[in-house]
């Protein structure tokens, strides 16, 4: 099961890193949909790593916790939505809301803290993640374009 979701996980970077080489590579109008393709998918991965709360065992099930689920949930929603009125916000808020996630996942998930493998590939693909969003802030702010 900790192969699969170590499989998933870089499976899941591909369509991030594709997303953020694309406004390189082709036109300005096909940049701006797939930066703001991006933070949409950014904001849907949000969504569903706060729903995996739900899932967790064990003494790290509260209410609190399931909380914190909800609020996770409703700011990658927030960052799909701001992505149609201010894509540089939204990419800000991914990288915020993803950074924040992987701490509270650090704290309070007990497999995270169990297998250092998927630690690892987690903390990495943040860590990609982030780079992609910068990247993409970097083309929206690049005078050349």
């Amino acid at each position: 099961m900790q192969k699969t979701k170590v499989t998933l996980i870089y499976w899941g970077l591909c369509l991030f890193i594709f997303l953020a080489l694309i406004p390189w590579i082709f036109h300005q109008t096909l940049a701006i949909h797939s930066i703001q393709f991006l933070a949409i998918y950014g904001g849907i991965v949000i969504a569903f790593l706060g729903g995996m709360i739900w899932g967790w065992e064990g003494p790290q099930v509260t209410s609190k916790n399931l909380w914190y689920a909800i609020g996770f949930s409703l700011l990658g929603y927030a960052v799909a939505l701001v992505s149609f009125v201010n894509l540089s916000a939204s990419l800000i808020l991914l990288i915020m809301s993803l950074q924040l996630f992987l701490s509270f996942e650090k704290k309070n998930n007990s497999y995270f803290q169990a297998n250092i493998k998927y630690a690892n590939a987690r903390t990495l693909i943040t860590n990609l993640v982030t780079i992609c969003c910068i990247t993409s802030l970097a083309f929206l702010y690049n005078p050349y374009t």
